[in-house]
């Protein structure tokens, strides 16, 4: 079986948006023609049977007031559904984190999806450290393990603009991995979209509660560093994701095994990368 645990739900609206981006496109690399009209369950479904994929994670965030409705709507995108599980998202500004949490574990949701330059927060205030303090001891109380999905885009201000106090640098991520060792975090696009490699290295070092997922990070890290990364982590703590509609399934079905190959990962360790250690984090290995 494979998992693509880092797929999305755009509006055309979204879509439109980044791939108006130009600069950015070419510099992440994104398949912008693709992902055009690539924008429902529908399309992610037909896209992963035509490729192998048998199950996708997917991604929501919101503003503070929007944090229940954005969860309500994804939670009816996979209830009965074995093809789409989906995370919850929360918001350090949001006022009902406890129970919202509450709810999303009670359903069953146990990834939580952050993005800080898009829903306007830093890692360090000390409303984003309260509401992973949450985030921990519910795990710690009810022994559950949500776990916690972090985008990394490093150049997020310069290309939408956004303050630089909101970017998730692999530095700010390091030091939240190291602060919450109730919480599995989840580095997106191997811990830092864009970033320089030596940064990922040196703040994001091996830890039992970090996972790095693959998402875009064949695109934009050297093949040298992206292999670095694999044998630095292992094979117990890299995920498969593909930030579909940006990219293509099959393609990054195909890149990805060859890197993995290439660090010489063995065919049960390619099996933990591509299902074993995302179904073990959303419980249902």
């Amino acid at each position: 079986m494979i998992i693509d645990s880092h797929a999305h739900i755009f509006s055309s609206k979204i879509v439109a948006g980044v791939s108006a981006r130009s600069t950015m496109v070419e510099k992440l690399n994104l398949h912008a023609s693709f992902a055009k009209g690539r924008t429902d369950i529908s399309s992610l479904r037909d896209d992963c049977r035509s490729s192998g994929i048998s199950a996708c994670l997917i991604l929501p965030t919101a503003d503070a007031a929007s944090v229940n409705k954005i969860n309500t709507a994804f939670i009816k995108h996979a209830a009965g559904s074995d093809f789409i599980f989906t995370a919850g998202t929360l918001h350090p500004l949001y006022k009902d984190n406890s129970n919202e949490l509450s709810r999303l574990q009670e359903l069953g949701v146990r990834a939580i999806k952050l993005c800080s330059f898009s829903q306007g927060f830093s890692l360090p205030d000390q409303e984003t450290l309260d509401l992973f303090t949450i985030i921990e001891s519910a795990n710690i109380q009810n022994n559950l393990r949500t776990f916690v999905i972090l985008d990394t885009f490093y150049l997020a201000h310069e290309y939408f603009g956004t303050p630089d106090r909101h970017t998730t640098t692999p530095m700010l991520l390091g030091d939240i991995v190291r602060k919450y060792p109730g919480i599995d975090f989840v580095a997106a696009h191997m811990g830092g979209l864009a970033a320089p490699p030596e940064e990922i290295f040196t703040h994001l070092v091996p830890s039992g509660n970090l996972y790095l997922d693959t998402s875009n990070a064949a695109h934009t890290l050297s093949e040298k560093d992206f292999l670095h990364l694999l044998e630095m982590h292992g094979p117990e703590h890299i995920i498969f994701g593909t930030d579909w509609p940006w990219f293509d399934h099959r393609e990054e079905l195909e890149i990805i095994g060859r890197l993995l190959g290439m660090a010489g990962y063995n065919s049960k360790e390619k099996e933990k990368v591509f299902y074993g250690n995302i179904a073990g984090l959303l419980g249902i290995l």
